[in-house]
């Protein structure tokens, strides 16, 4: 079998099946195991502690959720870092990237400030074109999900959905079942059918949707960077711009527009543009 970003049809399907899932229901078992340690951990302290402590912990209670599911997901995240870090280093082993020149450095430095300005602009106009759409209406679920992320403090919110979850998710996900689908299938009914595995992981249509899409910007990202920051940046800029444009309630209503959208999807169009241009990474 050949490792690395090489297509390879080795294996019976059952296999390709088991080893590009594998990594994702450990991840999955171990996420979850540790959130309901945590949570029961947390439940303990209160009895332990009371008091003050216990009236805390109650007014924090969204952001103590939110620290929790991030201590989880890190978890998770170190159950399949061996088999990811021997992913990436395949992939990158395949890339074929040289030396970079001092130019080089600037065109990869600029490419990535395009990739950050395509990724809020892209995230913020598929978040407001389904708000008008009404889908996030009529999800109770996704109701259920947006309150609880956006009743964490601000601080943590951004630490959280800005570093945590994008990194762990990430690993997962490019690092580990697309680098193992791409070596399958190729690339891009490996970027379309991880980019919609992610939409399924969120667990809600609204979200589902939402997954998918960004998820397969998210996945081309790293096949045309041909780096691994790329997606985690991508991911990392979206939920943060996400996550500030959606905390204020104002705020949010305000960017609800038909004007807004039109203004940051015309934003994400010119800055791929502009990526594509310059070649990415270079």
């Amino acid at each position: 079998m050949t490792n690395g970003r090489i297509k390879t049809t080795e294996g019976s399907p059952f296999r390709k099946a088991v080893n590009i899932l594998l990594p994702f229901l450990i991840y999955f078992i171990v996420h979850d195991l540790a959130q309901v340690l945590l949570a029961f951990l947390a439940n303990i302290s209160i009895g332990i502690f009371g008091g003050g402590y216990a009236g805390w912990m109650a007014e924090n209670a969204a952001t103590v959720s939110g620290l929790l599911n991030a201590l989880s997901l890190a978890a998770g995240m170190a159950a399949v870092w061996p088999m990811a870090r021997m992913e990436l280093k395949w992939a990158k082993a395949f890339e074929g990237k040289g030396t970079e020149t001092g130019g080089n450095k600037v065109r990869k430095a600029t490419g990535y400030v395009c990739l950050s300005i395509f990724a809020a602009s892209f995230a913020l106009g598929v978040n407001i074109f389904m708000a008008l759409a009404g889908l996030t209406a009529i999800s109770p679920r996704y109701q259920e999900v947006a309150n609880r992320q956006y009743g964490v403090a601000l601080g943590m919110g951004i630490l959280i959905y800005g570093l945590i979850s994008p990194l762990a998710e990430e690993i997962v996900f490019r690092g580990l079942i697309y680098n193992r689908m791409r070596r399958y299938f190729g690339k891009m009914l490996s970027v379309i059918v991880c980019g919609m595995m992610f939409g399924v992981y969120h667990g809600n249509l609204v979200q589902g949707i939402y997954g998918a899409v960004l998820g397969i910007a998210i996945t081309y990202s790293y096949e045309w960077y041909g780096s691994f920051f790329a997606p985690v940046l991508f991911h990392a800029v979206a939920n943060i711009a996400v996550f500030i444009a959606g905390y204020d309630g104002v705020v949010k209503a305000d960017l609800v527009k038909p004007s807004y959208c039109g203004i940051f999807l015309a934003v994400a169009v010119l800055s791929l543009l502009t990526i594509r241009k310059t070649g990415g990474e270079g």
